[in-house]
């Protein structure tokens, strides 16, 4: 019987997987930020967006989307289309990027919106230096189809990770020569380096091992070549089956340059920004990520309408793709994506335990046939510190759902048990449970979601 349970936590673990990335910032003689792009695909672009454009972000909550000229010039890297970046930098030398964070919660502004990746070109083209980012820092509410965190730095050697804990915006800037971030909170990684420093697990591609790898490179050499910082990423990178390190990214924030290699194709090439014309008459273009080398060439309708596409396809999302690549190429005029605001919602769960520690697994499960498989929509692992914890879940689609979730108290990514190998510390929707540990019937746990819900869930 507790085979049923345990089969949710192979689906969430497996899922968690994928979501990686690894980055670091150096304020060296040469002032470099690093990062590694770990994901389930590489194709994409590197994108040339102009000053002087006047945008809106595109509408997939609500009516009141930011609106904004763009101040500077930038380059970034896009797999989703040209005003959602991964990452770029900017003609001042500010580099904003971003890592998956599975625990974010954004701040709630009650102001103008704007999804997560285009806060990363909101902030290139209005913002020369971190401290204007962290200025400007709540001027706009963030409402996202995927949970991240950021990481920006500037040419005046300073740089800060900026995370989303429970609804609060939280700034760490960097202290001392070097900054690193994977895909857990600035503290807690640091508390983590502090406890295992002495003990670094060279081989483990957890979040918090691959930022005391890096971290621990770093304390022991100076970055003086781009060689040196592919060398230390190169040592935290990944080579799954189902993610890799698709894309890695060196950029030079003294010189304006970047240097960039992929999976794919592996020839370290760069570019210097100083040799382009980002003026408002000019134009938008691109250059492919995989490809031999790097040549700018009119960025096209049809090359992002099909990236936007193929991307939406991999994530398994439902938009309005004519309107969207209308919007990303002419991004002028506030427009509503009907379909992605029918047919997703966000959730709130308050998972309530009775100890505050380890970790909480959870899925959501889609319809009967994927409760009775285990086959979850949505996964997610998140630690706990205290006895009730709220947990947002972004861009539910509409439908009915079951949760299945356990707490993992010894964060050994196995469900406890009791005598007889009865599952503990596990919960369902509607706190149903079957008898013995077995799961509940699907009818008494499901859940319809067709607007913005809130439940509770006991763990116990």
């Amino acid at each position: 019987m507790q085979k049923g349970v345990l089969l949710v936590l192979i689906v969430i673990f497996q899922i968690n997987k994928i979501s990686a990335c690894s980055a670091f910032f150096c304020d060296g003689q040469t002032k470099y930020f690093a990062k590694n792009f770990d994901w389930g695909s590489g194709q994409g672009y590197i994108i040339k967006n102009i000053s002087g454009q006047t945008k809106f972000a595109y509408g997939l909550r609500g009516s009141n989307q930011a609106n904004w000229t763009s101040k500077y010039g930038s380059i970034t890297f896009n797999q989703i289309g040209k005003e959602f970046p991964y990452g770029g930098i900017n003609v001042k030398g500010l580099v904003v990027d971003q890592l998956w964070m599975s625990e974010s919660v954004y701040q709630e502004n009650n102001n103008q919106t704007i999804s997560e990746l285009e806060w990363i070109q909101y902030q290139l083209d209005n913002y020369s230096t971190i401290d204007e980012v962290i200025l400007n820092i709540n001027n706009l509410t963030i409402k996202p189809i995927a949970t991240i965190h950021y990481f920006i730095a500037d040419r005046n050697g300073n740089s800060a990770v900026i995370d989303f804990v429970e609804g609060k915006t939280v700034v760490n800037k960097k202290q001392g020569k070097n900054q690193v971030i994977t895909n857990e909170t600035f503290l807690n990684s640091v508390n983590y380096f502090e406890f295992n420093k002495t003990k670094i697990d060279k081989d483990s591609r957890t979040h918090f091992d691959r930022y005391c790898q890096i971290k621990n490179s770093l304390s022991n050499i100076e970055i003086e070549n781009p060689k040196q910082a592919f060398e230390i990423l190169n040592n935290s990178s990944e080579n799954k089956n189902h993610y890799k390190t698709y894309w890695t990214i060196l950029y030079d924030l003294s010189n304006l340059k970047v240097y960039f290699k992929s999976f794919d194709n592996k020839t370290v090439k760069e570019f210097n920004l100083s040799e382009m014309n980002f003026d408002p008459n000019s134009n938008i273009e691109a250059s492919k990520i995989n490809q031999d080398y790097f040549k700018l060439e009119n960025y096209t309708f049809e090359m992002n309408r099909t990236l936007f596409s193929t991307s939406l396809k991999m994530m398994g999302l439902k938009m309005d793709e004519e309107l969207g690549s209308i919007h990303q190429m002419s991004p002028n005029q506030n427009r509503i994506d009907r379909i992605y605001q029918d047919n997703y919602i966000d959730l709130t769960i308050t998972f309530i335990s009775k100890s505050a520690k380890g970790n909480i697994h959870y899925t959501l499960m889609n319809g009967e046939e994927n409760f009775n498989s285990r086959k979850g929509t949505k996964n997610g692992i998140f630690p706990i510190q205290k006895t009730e914890n709220k947990k947002m879940i972004y861009g539910v689609p509409k439908g009915e759902f079951a949760l299945a979730c356990f707490q993992d108290t010894n964060l050994d990514n196995k469900i406890d048990t009791k005598i007889f190998g009865i599952p503990k510390n596990y919960g369902f929707s509607r706190n149903k449970r079957g008898f013995f540990g077995t799961p509940p019937k699907y009818k008494d746990a499901k859940i319809i979601f067709s607007e913005d819900t809130e439940i509770i869930v006991k763990i116990k």
